[in-house]
């Protein structure tokens, strides 16, 4: 996937506490405003995804344990019968 260079601006209103500790965490990374949050966003997003993956491990997890299928082994014997 290629990554996009275009930005759009968007107005947001913060509580002055986030506000402030977003500005000082910025510079602390030496980035700006602007990189900061889009960092932050990525980095939800991506956690986000990831627990949506664990459910689904989850699920894959439970499914194989109700048909006993406990290692690859079983799996093979599973797949082949």
């Amino acid at each position: 996937m290629v990554a996009s260079n275009s930005a759009t601006t968007i107005t947001i209103s913060l509580p002055a506490d986030l506000a402030d500790a977003a500005k000082r965490m910025a510079d602390q990374d030496g980035d700006t405003l602007d990189e900061f949050v889009a960092n932050a966003l990525r980095h939800a997003r991506k956690e986000r995804a990831l627990k949506e993956l664990k459910k689904i491990q989850e699920y894959g997890r439970q499914r194989a344990e109700d048909l006993g299928i406990y290692t690859e082994e079983d799996l093979f014997r599973y797949l082949e019968s």
